[in-house]
């Protein structure tokens, strides 16, 4: 039976969305969202915004706890209000992405018990030092999807760990009310929600109530109650390390305006030079040879489909190596001739390339320019170091 339970709590594990991972940005930031900031999107989720990556060393957060339990044992209905006892914890977790996380949480509580007043009106107390595993998952994210700098979040929580109950307190009227006082060790599970109140981009405030599920013998007295526990009122102050590009939080990928602005600038450039050209008196040419690092590569696609063909990575493997070689290069990806393919078609093949360039060979998503017209691409000073792909149809 509780192979099962436990199988039960984990299973939303399976669901949780993996590590944030889509497209690299150079510009990571946790400034208020505009909505002038250029985003990254993918058509493939219905344009929605790209996460930037997750590492295995992002989004990991530890958390002080204070409060109370609220102890429900045998008679302790009759207790006016002393079942409630102090209780302090510290957990170390990790968020795997902006809708579900696990943490290690171990706590320390003081138990209390109550006598059957008919017979004896007695309370008594013992120590409780607990360590459970829970899943976490973040029901503002989970249903109103995500926000960066969401101030107040509400989150389910799930979990399964192991009890250690010592030190009751010395009554010499224990042993003839069948109060059993040794060290006892017992399977607890829990559910619970949190309430997270944003402080500071490392910082937050969490209010969690709780409740710990055990067997009938925590207080030492066994009846015919199938379950005793405690309830847990905590309130805990979170820190969030720093991840590994600066951030404290999952945060969506930025496009590099200023990339596109060198780009137009380049554009309207040529446009002037074109202008000045026909403006101007015939004059003698002289060819001049210019040098420059230069990479091109073709890549094709099965008809009508975006998806990588195994027999063209090479080729994407090609520019990925020639960017490498080139001191902040940038990379373009555009057809072999305009009008070949529609627009759904070009885009979707170009982010199939931009997302192997950026998830396996690390390019950064900073140097990728996608470009419809490929006029403008051949356009390009042909001093400027750079890699073109071009799609073939």
């Amino acid at each position: 039976m509780k192979q099962r339970v436990f199988l039960a709590l984990m299973m939303p594990f399976l669901f949780i969305k993996g590590f944030a991972q889509e497209v690299n940005s150079t510009v990571p930031s946790e400034t208020s969202e505009d909505e002038n900031t250029a985003y990254w999107v993918s058509p493939e989720t219905n344009n929605e915004r790209v996460l930037n990556p997750n590492k295995f060393r992002d989004n990991w957060f530890i958390t002080v706890n204070a409060g109370t339990f609220l102890n429900w044992c045998d008679n302790t209905s009759d207790a006016k209000g002393k079942q409630f006892q102090p209780a302090a914890g510290l957990s170390v977790g990790k968020w795997l992405s902006p809708w579900g996380g696990f943490r290690v949480m171990g706590m320390w509580g003081r138990g209390f018990g109550q006598t059957y007043k008919p017979v004896l009106d007695r309370t008594y107390n013992w120590n409780v030092v607990n360590g459970y595993i829970d899943a976490m998952f973040n029901l503002h994210n989970l249903f109103g999807g995500y926000k960066e700098n969401r101030f107040f979040q509400v989150m389910a929580i799930a979990g399964i760990g192991v009890e250690h109950m010592f030190g009751f307190s010395d009554e010499s009227w224990y042993k003839n009310y069948n109060v059993n006082t040794e060290k006892n060790n017992l399977l607890g599970f829990r559910t619970g929600l949190l309430a997270s109140f944003r402080l500071h981009r490392a910082l937050a405030l969490n209010v969690e109530a709780s409740v710990n599920c055990l067997d009938d013998s925590y207080d030492g007295v066994t009846s015919d109650h199938k379950w005793d526990g405690h309830v847990n009122l905590l309130v805990g102050l979170v820190y969030r390390f720093k991840n590994h590009d600066g951030t404290h939080q999952f945060t969506f990928t930025r496009r590099n305006q200023d990339k596109y602005d060198a780009l137009n600038a380049e554009v309207n450039r040529l446009r002037k030079e074109v202008a000045e050209m026909k403006a101007a008196p015939a004059v003698e040419v002289k060819r001049e040879v210019v040098e420059s690092e230069r990479v091109s590569t073709l890549v094709s696609f099965d008809p009508n489909s975006t998806e990588v063909n195994k027999l063209q990575e090479v080729n994407i493997y090609t520019a990925a190596e020639g960017l490498k070689k080139i001191q902040d290069g940038d990379l373009y990806i555009t057809p072999i001739k305009n009008n070949e393919m529609s627009s759904d078609l070009f885009n979707g093949r170009a982010n199939a390339i931009r997302d192997m360039l950026v998830n396996e060979y690390q390019v950064p998503a900073g140097h990728i320019f996608i470009e419809e017209n490929n006029e403008l691409v051949r356009s390009l000073d042909p001093a400027k170091n750079c890699v073109i792909i071009y799609i073939v149809k």
